[in-house]
């Protein structure tokens, strides 16, 4: 079973993808840059809203049939 702490950081990598994925690099003299990196650094109120709204949207997506790791029993 995953901890919590394991469980957030796949989120938060699956969501760093997404963004990397949507949006093209940034190149600035010789420094390459992400949209998730410029995200997180340049606005970091709304880089953590678009993650939480992010791991909402993956709930709400989950179904019996393919239950997200968020859904566990600690008991």
């Amino acid at each position: 079973m995953k901890t919590d702490f394991e469980m957030a950081l796949e989120i938060k990598e699956a969501y760093n993808q997404m963004l990397d994925e949507c949006y093209p690099e940034v190149k600035i003299g010789y420094s390459t840059f992400t949209a998730s990196d410029i995200l997180a650094n340049c606005d970091p109120i709304m880089y953590e809203q678009g993650l939480l709204d992010y791991q909402d949207s993956m709930m709400e997506g989950a179904s019996d049939d393919f239950p997200l790791y968020l859904e566990y029993d600690e008991g």
